[in-house]
């Protein structure tokens, strides 16, 4: 295989065996005070990554012709999901987004859909890579997409909802979206963005809260921001060390999902914060020239979409957490705590090694 294929695959497993150590050391205190064992997070986490390793390799292995051909049926499975998760899914902290399956088992659908909307999109726009300077052609690409993101609105999930606009605008963006409608796509999400968040009792206080530091804040809405602000702060240029994070002990609110990098900060320091920074950025290089060096257009244009989906995430996770954008509530890719997310991202990234194996097989039959 390819260098780029195993750079690939080297950077995602380091992500995962660094993501497997922080949720050890940040849900140890939350694992402890539900009673349910000391590491009964961390040993679901690390199931669930043996899952997705398993999922990556054999998604790997696939042809590009079945993700093509399953493209439609991934997206409206997802999106099927999703659907009856608005009526039957579990709620958890204000956004029903949770599908309950048995016992305490649940995934999340909207993570698989975030997969699906990147399969449709590479799937339409490939089949109509000729025709793209055409808004009516547009509308059709994204119209299924877009119905899927309002269906993930409908759960009252709007940091997923803002990351899959985010990976749909970008996407088109990348494909050659003409500019008039690039402006009037972010005009039009702009406004109703907003009227959404204002229509919010919880995120818009949290929002007016953010973008106003210094005022009264009784009900303690900017309570995690600052905290995590803290830790890294705590954290200083090396870091009090792993396993002593204080601010893990109950002071940040699901401290080994959304707000793991905050722990990153005050064990590791600002060093090794700096170095994941530069992990996913060099994750985003390898996907981003994996994806120039196709010449299959629906290869091509999955790659940058799985691309943008986890470069935007992670820098909006971290973002948060440093208290540059408020509150939204996503995971940090491959890192954070939480089963639909990790299985998601490391089957998308299967597909991915799946498409560089292809391309390279490609090359050697047209040089034989």
């Amino acid at each position: 295989q390819s260098q780029d294929f195993y750079r690939l695959l080297a950077v995602v497993l380091f992500l995962v065996a660094i993501g497997l150590v922080m949720v050890l050391s940040a849900s140890y205190v939350d694992a402890l005070a539900s009673k349910t064992g000391s590491f009964n997070i961390f040993i679901r986490q690390a199931v669930v990554g043996a899952v997705g390793l398993i999922l990556m390799t054999f998604v790997s292995v696939l042809p590009m012709r079945f993700f093509f051909g399953i493209s439609r049926i991934a997206f409206f499975g997802a999106a099927g999901l999703q659907f009856i998760t608005l009526f039957v899914g579990k709620e958890i902290n204000g956004n029903r987004n949770w599908l309950q399956i048995v016992g305490d088992f649940a995934i999340q659908p909207s993570e698989f859909l975030k997969v699906g909307i990147i399969l449709l999109l590479a799937y339409n726009i490939s089949n109509t890579w000729n025709e793209l300077d055409d808004g009516k052609v547009w509308r059709n690409n994204v119209m299924f997409a877009i119905g899927g993101l309002g269906l993930v609105i409908a759960g009252r999930d709007m940091g997923t909802g803002i990351i899959m606009f985010l990976v749909i605008f970008g996407v088109a963006i990348l494909a050659g979206l003409p500019r008039p409608w690039v402006l009037g796509s972010a005009v039009v999400a702009a406004i109703g963005g907003l009227f959404l968040l204002s229509q919010s009792s919880s995120r818009w206080p949290r929002i007016t809260a953010w973008m106003n530091p210094d005022a009264p804040d009784p009900l303690n809405y900017n309570w995690q921001q600052d905290h995590g602000i803290w830790a890294i702060a705590a954290g200083g240029w090396t870091g009090v060390g792993l396993g002593n994070s204080k601010m893990k002990w109950s002071w940040i609110p699901e401290v080994e999902n959304d707000f793991i990098f905050a722990i990153i900060g005050e064990e590791g320091g600002i060093f090794f914060a700096i170095l994941i920074v530069a992990i996913f950025v060099w994750l985003t290089y390898i996907l981003l020239f994996a994806a120039e060096s196709n010449r299959d257009l629906f290869s091509k244009y999955l790659i940058q979409g799985l691309m943008v989906w986890i470069a935007v995430q992670a820098t909006v996770n971290i973002a948060v957490v440093l208290d540059w954008l408020p509150v939204l509530g996503v995971p940090l890719p491959l890192i954070s705590a939480g089963g639909s997310s990790l299985i998601s991202t490391m089957g998308a990234i299967g597909v991915v090694l799946a498409v560089e194996r292809d391309r390279i097989n490609q090359q050697g039959r047209r040089k034989s």
